[in-house]
Formats: structure tokens, sequence, C-alpha cells
């Protein structure tokens, strides 16, 4: 990661995000994906998906944007949980895209297996599937503390942008799979207003865990929590 007292914590806290290479992925061009999320003149700015300990999380992308959303363990052992915020969905038998996933007042989320390298609790991620190319917002107010280019896979480009939570400094919340990113070190951000970047998209050749939630891919951004010494969180 980009700031070196913090390497050992963070490393290899957001790989992958379970996609693993497929000889024929599916993919539906962009143009023709319609969110599951969206709701006539819906344009709420601060939907909170989920909490870390006592912080809000908020949506990333805006609904209208939004496809699915899905917690899963990670491998990293510093990692902290998050609670997810909204309504369990039913992961039993799921063979292709499910509708209706904003029910009953609240997001409709899910919650996936990891395997057996995964070191954290089973909502320590959040997946949230979203149209390639939509703005990722802040989900929380804070400090980017690192902008860092990495290979997924050891092959792909991506991006993860590093805050710093300004409610508890000892908190780094990372952003990953994103593009074009907005966003500085030292910037100050704004939960569901500063744009960090955009929603890559993945390449094709990548099967996404998420696809099994959406009409699409499973393109998606990713959002991973971890714990700093008290040391280490004032710089």
């Amino acid at each position: 990661m980009a700031i070196a007292v913090v390497v050992p914590l963070v490393i290899g806290a957001i790989w992958a995000a379970y996609a693993w290479p497929a000889p024929k992925p599916a993919r539906v061009p962009g143009a023709n994906v319609v969110s599951q999320f969206a709701q006539a003149g819906s344009v709420d700015r601060h939907i909170v998906v989920a909490r870390l300990e006592s912080i809000d999380l908020l949506l990333p992308v805006r609904l209208e944007a939004t496809t699915a959303v899905a917690f899963h363990p990670v491998d990293n052992k510093n990692s902290v949980a998050l609670t997810p915020v909204g309504q369990p969905g039913d992961t039993s038998g799921v063979s292709g895209p499910l509708a209706d996933l904003f029910a009953h007042g609240g997001m409709r989320y899910f919650v996936t297996g990891g395997d057996a390298s995964d070191a954290s609790g089973g909502t320590a991620g959040l997946d949230v599937g979203a149209v390639p190319g939509a703005f990722v917002y802040s989900p929380v107010d804070g400090r980017v503390i690192a902008v860092t280019a990495y290979k997924l896979l050891g092959r792909y480009d991506d991006t993860e942008i590093e805050l710093q939570l300004a409610d508890d400094p000892s908190l780094l919340l990372i952003v990953t799979h994103v593009t074009k990113a907005q966003v500085a070190i030292g910037a100050n951000v704004t939960a569901g207003e500063t744009v960090l970047g955009a929603v890559r998209g993945f390449p094709p050749q990548l099967d996404q865990d998420l696809r099994k939630f959406t009409t699409d891919a499973g393109d998606h951004v990713q959002l991973v929590a971890v714990r700093v010494p008290t040391q280490v969180s004032g710089f």
C-alpha cells in the first residue's frame, strides 16, 4: 500500500473481490444495464448501506446506478466487520439474476461465502454492484491518505483509495476497483458528496461472484475497513 507504516496491516486486504478467471464470461453491454434498485424520482444521496461500529457507511454510488449489494469475508485478520443495513436476501438456490432488491423499506443485501484463505468475519468486505463509469462517492467523512495503483490478480490495472475516518482516526476505509481517481492524498472528503472516482469495468475474462445477483457481469466497487495502531492513526 502507499503508506509504509501501514503496509503490514493493509497489504492483501482487498485483492480480487472474489473475481476469478473464467473461460467464457457473460457480459452485458453497459447501455443495456438497468439498476434493479432504481425507483422513480429517487436520487437520495445519503442511503446508509452498512455501519462500521457506530459510524454510518453511505451507499458509494447513486441508487439509480446500483445493481446489487453483497457482504463477504476477506483475507485480512485486521479487517473490521461491517453491520449490514437493510433486508437480507436468500442466497440459496441462486442460479441467475434476482429482482426486487429494494423492498420492505430497506436495501436488499446478500452475504456470500469465502474460501479457506479468509481470515475475517463474514461481513468484512462489501461489494456494491454498479454500472461501470458511475461516480464513486465517499461513504464517510474523512481524509484521503493513499491513492494506490496496483495489479488486480497480479495482471490487471486497478486503483484503491484509503480514507481515514473523521469519527475514528484509527479506522481506515479502503475503497477498491476505482478508475479515474478524482482525489489526492491529504484531501478532505464528505460522505455522499465528494467524488472519489468512477466504477471500473472489469476485464471481460473475469467471472465475478456478484454477477449471481445482477443482470450484468457484476462490476462493482469494494469497501473494506481496517484498524491501524493508535501511534499511526494520527499521521
